[in-house]
């Protein structure tokens, strides 16, 4: 029987049966097909045509029993060879489909940091080895950081499918050297309010004033260090960023470099330690009995320690700390630090025919009373038992009352943060006002700072311009002209990163205005007057409960 006719005429014969000729075979890499149609003895019988598609797929079929079902066939080739079949014309040697190795893609990054490898499985040809992947890499010349175990792992997943996204090959980022810096070799206590045993905070008792010997070290210059080079995966080395060294500040006082290690500081003489930008300084404390007619006003540069009183129309003016151990009548006093009295104060606020008398310091401010005076801190204003009819200004708290009654009673206390009180106002609705949280002064001093710095920027740049000058045209400047510029250029380096601290600074206070608040424990009387943030509330009737003043989440003053 003629394999290309049906045995039964009730049966129609099959797309398979059509193909007995058909035969494949593997030249190189590719599949060729040979059709010889059998000789018929006689016509075949009529039998409906076969369709193309089951036909293409009859030679799809025969091409995977030939045992190249894997291999990336031609499809317009495929559908040729179909068509001819149909047709019973016979084929040789007609090419169907290819035999494709498994390949291997790399991929390198822009900065030559990481070679990505990806496997695509072979089609009827050989799966990619190790081999493959090293010579890839080389043709890439990628020589640093090969992954082998990532080769083998790679090699693995395309035997089940395609590998991609596959790290082979990593660089080495170089690690820049590390800044010099300045380390601290004694512990710095902050002179603040002490806690007791009972856990109650004791705003008269501040600590001790720390004080070091002649010769005790302070401060160690730790050096720069030189970093560590990375390496690109082509070989190239990536140079390292040496860090840079921290220098000691030229204006420190009461210390030296200790002649058995250049880079450490020691006290030269006895005082109280105190961190500046740069470095640590020394200073030395004034002590005495009292200020008076008899001693004559008090201006020192470091800390002063009174154990009595100061009277009536004195000045005391230090650098560091003022801590005065009985009262204060009506005079001036000054404090680089915080400024501490036992007693209290008694000004002349409100009297016409008084000089004009004032406290000030940049830390914090403590004493049992005050009354009619005017008080401004940097930080905090911490009173026992009351405050009346004075002017308190504090850059951060103002607290009335401990261990005592705590009353805020006429006057002004304006502070960034917060104003506390047991009871402010009294029955006679004397007027007093509470402000917190006013960045009015903080915008103003950030404004002139800003300024500075442009006016120090354009004279940094002035004389970098002069020193530029100078080493084109040799002997253009006076003699001595380089060096004294560039002394003058690193002052103002100096002094316009001060600017910038204190800039920092600034910010951050007017961050926190908005969380400003005016806490009053027991009770508040008409004739109180409450502005936070630019708000403001008139007390209108006597509350003798508790009561919190402060922005809630709408931007708008309520109490609670």
């Amino acid at each position: 029987m003629n394999a290309l006719v049906a045995d039964t005429e009730s049966t129609p014969a099959s797309p398979v049966d059509l193909l007995p000729g058909l035969v494949f075979a593997q030249e190189g890499k590719t599949v060729v097909a040979s059709f010889a149609p059998a000789a018929l003895p006689h016509a075949p019988p009529e039998t409906p045509e076969t369709p193309p598609a089951a036909l293409t797929a009859a030679v799809v079929s025969a091409l995977a029993r030939a045992g190249f079902g894997a291999c990336r066939v031609r499809d317009e080739a495929l559908a040729e060879l179909s068509r001819t079949i149909g047709a019973g014309h016979a084929v040789a040697a007609f090419p169907v489909a290819d035999v494709v190795d498994g390949e291997v893609s790399l991929t390198l990054d822009a900065n030559l940091m990481t070679a990505v490898l990806t496997l695509l499985p072979p089609r009827g040809g050989e799966p990619v080895d190790e081999n493959a992947i090293y010579r890839a890499l080389a043709e890439q010349h990628v020589i640093y950081g090969v992954d082998g175990e990532a080769i083998r792992q790679a090699i693995a997943s395309a035997a089940t499918g395609s590998a991609g996204g596959i790290v082979v090959a990593r660089g080495k980022e170089p690690v820049h050297g590390e800044d010099g810096r300045l380390q601290l070799l004694l512990e710095m206590r902050s002179r603040v309010p002490q806690i007791d045993s009972s856990g109650r905070v004791d705003y008269r008792n501040l600590g001790d004033i720390q004080t070091v010997q002649p010769g005790v070290p302070l401060l160690r210059r730790i050096r720069a260090t030189e970093g560590e080079a990375g390496r690109t995966i082509t070989g190239r080395v990536i140079p390292a960023k040496k860090g840079k060294e921290a220098a000691f500040s030229h204006k420190l006082e009461g210390v030296s470099i200790n002649p058995k290690n250049l880079d450490e500081l020691i006290a030269a003489q006895s005082g109280q330690p105190v961190e500046v930008p740069g470095g640590v300084m020394v200073e030395p404390t004034f002590q005495s009995k009292n200020v008076s007619i008899a001693t004559g006003n008090v201006v020192f540069e470091g800390s002063v320690t009174i154990a009595g009183d100061v009277q009536a129309g004195m000045t005391v003016k230090a650098g560091g700390d003022i801590e005065i151990g009985g009262t204060v009548e009506d005079a001036t006093l000054e404090a680089g630090g915080n400024i501490r009295i036992k007693g209290g104060v008694v000004g002349s606020l409100g009297h016409p025919e008084a000089e004009l008398r004032h406290i000030r310091c940049h830390g914090s401010f403590s004493a049992a009373f005050a009354q009619q005076a005017a008080i401004e801190a940097g930080e905090a204003i911490l009173i026992d038992d009351f405050a009346m009819l004075c002017h308190l200004v504090a850059g951060q708290r103002i607290v009335i009352g401990d261990k005592k009654r705590g009353l805020l009673v006429g006057g002004v206390a304006q502070a960034g943060l917060l104003v506390k009180a047991r009871v402010i106002g009294s029955a006679a609705q004397t007027a007093t006002r509470i402000e917190v949280g006013d960045t009015q002064e903080l915008h103003r001093e950030r404004d002139a700072i800003a300024l500075a710095q442009s006016e120090k920027s354009a004279q940094i740049d002035k004389l970098a311009q002069l020193a530029d000058i100078g080493k084109k045209q040799p002997g253009s400047l006076p003699p001595g002209f380089a060096e004294k510029a560039e002394s003058s250029r690193l002052h103002l380096l100096e002094e316009r990163e001060a600017l910038k601290q204190r800039a920092d600074w600034l910010q951050q206070r007017m961050d926190l205005a908005a969380t400003a608040k005016v806490e009053i424990e027991s009770g508040v009387f008409e004739g109180v007057v409450i502005r936070c943030a630019g708000q403001s509330y008139r007390v209108n009737d006597p509350r003798h409960h508790g009561m919190t003043f402060a922005l809630d989440g709408e931007g708008a003053l309520a109490w609670h």
